[in-house]
C-alpha cells in the first residue's frame, strides 16, 4: 500500500522473489509500464543480475514493439553496482530521460493524443545510443 500510496519514500526494496514479482507489477503502473522499470538481483558476494522486470517478451519478440529503456537502465544499474562505473551509469540515464523528454514511446507508454511519437524497439534504442554517443566523458575505460 505504501509503495502506491507514496514510492518516493522508498529507494530500494529487499524482497524474496514471488513477493518481489507482485511489487514490480504494481510499481509498473506508477511509471506506466513494466517496459520502464529495470530490476537487479545483488548478493552479498559475487556479480549480480540484472534485466528489465518484463523478462524476454516472447510474446512479441521480432515485432520491433519491445522497449528496450528497462534494459538499458538495467545496465546503468549494472554499471553503477556492480562496475562501480557511476558515471557512465549516469550517461545512461540521462540518454533515457533525454528520449522521453523530446517525446518518443514505444506502445506500451505512448498514450492517445499526448502528442508523442510512437516508435519501435530499434528506434528507441539508436536514438538513446546517438545521444550517448555524443556524450564528451574524459571517462577512463
Amino acid at each position: 500500500m505504501q509503495l502506491i500510496r507514496w514510492p518516493k519514500q522508498f529507494d530500494v526494496m529487499v524482497t524474496g522473489n514471488i513477493f518481489g514479482d507482485i511489487l514490480s507489477d504494481e510499481a509498473s503502473m506508477l511509471v506506466g509500464s513494466l517496459g520502464m522499470l529495470p530490476s537487479a538481483s545483488i548478493g552479498e558476494s559475487g556479480p549480480g543480475v540484472f534485466e528489465p522486470c518484463h523478462g524476454s517478451a516472447p510474446d512479441i519478440a521480432g515485432e520491433d514493439k519491445a522497449n528496450p529503456l528497462a534494459l538499458i537502465l538495467s545496465a546503468a544499474m549494472m554499471l553503477r553496482y556492480d562496475c562501480d562505473r557511476a558515471e557512465e551509469a549516469d550517461i545512461l540515464e540521462q540518454a533515457v530521460e533525454a528520449v522521453l523528454d523530446e517525446g518518443l514511446r514505444t506502445a506500451d507508454i505512448k498514450q492517445e493524443d499526448d502528442g508523442c511519437k510512437l516508435v519501435g524497439c530499434i528506434e528507441m534504442g539508436e536514438a538513446v545510443a546517438k545521444i550517448v554517443s555524443t556524450v564528451d566523458s574524459a571517462v577512463e575505460v
